[in-house]
């Protein structure tokens, strides 16, 4: 009995007041949704130059899809002559590595009408091969990563709106992760490039957005695959990240011209490696000058300018107006233009904001690398397609293609997409046949051309 009361009060002693702390809540799972993984601060507006300047970026849009591209898809077509690409009795069995070129990148973005369009997809086509495969998007994540589209101006200054409805959801984590794809995989394409992706051991745990991207194709390994064909898009990308990423350009950096002013050819092992031998296709770098990106804020436009840079951090570098040069577009480059219209433009910007003349001349492809590329080609037995030429061609005006459509590769132009870099599906389709014009001289095939007319007009473009 002293024992049950001696219970009764502890109890009493130690019951419950509002002194006690509230027990904490479990703090729930965050998934983003579709418009999240779209907007500025989601985790694909890396892809998009300017997305990582909010100010930038307007109103959320919802777009479905205009072209037609699937019944153009569907039109049948004989199987071309391959000529000497295939030895007697083998079946075509192509894959793609590169960069957002190669992976659909258009207006800042990858969706599915993208990719459908992409000149990889094209030329499936026009080579009459069926088990050519793209990562499509689902149908009902037609708008995959959002893109952007510009913003009606009066100042001549690009701004854009986003589209964020039907995109792909990203699954939390460290790292963050898409739903992995289903099915089989032709078309490796990635944003800042592929290859060493797709080497034992090579891939880059710190590029957080390729990782994401990466994801989706988790599983899929492109040497399952018994491909006797091979399109390699690859160089591209890291000139683009150079020249926005790289305070001091110059041609011993890694991105530019490193490896073949180091070794005098060149030495990419993850390109040999996913080579190994067979044949392809591969291409030169264009001048970043011939992109839109690089004309959205021409100094033209202003009746003189002054700038000086901060050259290694310090203020002693000043541009010579009469030199070759250009300007790395930002939030803050946008909004000096607006502040000295009409006038004088001046300004003191980092170094990371100014291309000068030797800068220029030192990450232009055409001083080594494309020659090399040519040679490497030569040496593998590949096509050389010369994007140089071409986007030099289309920025000097009155392109056309040969079968009369006139090509306009200015910010606002039929050839370039919104984000400035990357082309529109009439551009990819230009591309596609660039590349069939270098098979069909260098391997004696006979692949037919794209109608670019008739590709404009069935498509809706």
């Amino acid at each position: 009995m002293k024992k049950l009361l001696f219970v009764f009060a502890l109890v009493a002693c130690n019951k419950p007041t509002n002194s006690w702390p509230d027990p904490k809540p479990v703090e729930p799972i965050y998934i983003p949704t579709a418009e999240d993984s779209a907007k500025t601060a989601g985790p694909f507006m890396g892809i998009h130059p300017m997305g990582q300047y909010p100010e930038m970026i307007h109103e959320n849009l919802q777009k479905q899809p205009a072209l037609k591209i699937e019944d153009w898809l569907a039109a049948p077509l004989p199987t071309a002559d391959f000529g000497r690409i295939l030895k007697p009795g083998q079946e075509m069995e192509m894959v793609a590595f590169g960069g957002g070129l190669t992976a659909g990148v258009m207006n800042g973005g990858i969706t599915r009408e993208s990719q459908q369009t992409n000149y990889t997809n094209l030329l499936a086509h026009q080579m009459g091969i069926k088990n050519f495969a793209m990562p499509l998007f689902e149908k009902e994540h037609f708008n995959g990563t959002g893109y952007y589209v510009y913003r009606n101006t009066t100042d001549g200054y690009p701004q854009w709106d986003r589209v964020t409805n039907n995109v792909i959801s990203v699954l939390p984590g460290k790292p963050a992760t898409m739903p992995k794809y289903q099915g089989k995989i032709s078309n490796y394409g990635l944003y800042w490039g592929s290859t060493e992706w797709f080497v034992p051991g090579w891939g880059c745990e710190n590029c957080s957005l390729t990782t994401l991207l990466t994801s989706r194709l988790e599983g899929h390994v492109p040497t399952d695959l018994p491909y006797n064909f091979i399109v390699i898009e690859e160089f591209f990308d890291r000139w683009m990240r150079g020249i926005r990423r790289t305070n001091q350009i110059g041609g011993f950096h890694d991105s530019f011209n490193g490896s073949i002013m180091y070794s005098g050819r060149i030495t990419d092992y993850s390109i040999n490696y996913v080579l190994h031998g067979k044949k392809g296709v591969i291409f030169t770098i264009p001048r970043y000058q011939d992109l839109p990106y690089m004309e959205w804020y021409s100094m033209k436009k202003f009746q003189n300018a002054y700038i000086t840079f901060d050259r290694e951090g310090v203020a002693d570098g000043v541009i010579d107006l009469m030199m070759p040069f250009s300007l790395i577009p930002t939030a803050r480059l946008h909004n000096l233009c607006k502040r000295f219209a009409g006038g004088t433009f001046s300004a003191n910007l980092t170094d990371i904001e100014v291309i000068d003349a030797t800068e220029s001349h030192q990450s232009d492809p055409a001083l080594y690398y494309n020659q090399k590329i040519r040679d490497y080609a030569a040496e593998k037995d590949l096509a050389v397609v010369d994007l140089f030429d071409l986007y030099q061609r289309i920025h000097q005006g009155g392109y056309k293609t040969d079968d009369g459509v006139l090509v306009d590769g200015s910010p606002y132009g039929n050839f370039f997409s919104s984000d400035g870099i990357y082309p529109t599906p009439l551009g990819q389709a230009i591309i596609s046949n660039e590349v069939i014009k270098a098979l069909n001289k260098h391997y004696g095939a006979k692949i037919p051309l794209i109608d670019i007319a008739g590709f404009v007009k069935a498509n809706g473009l």
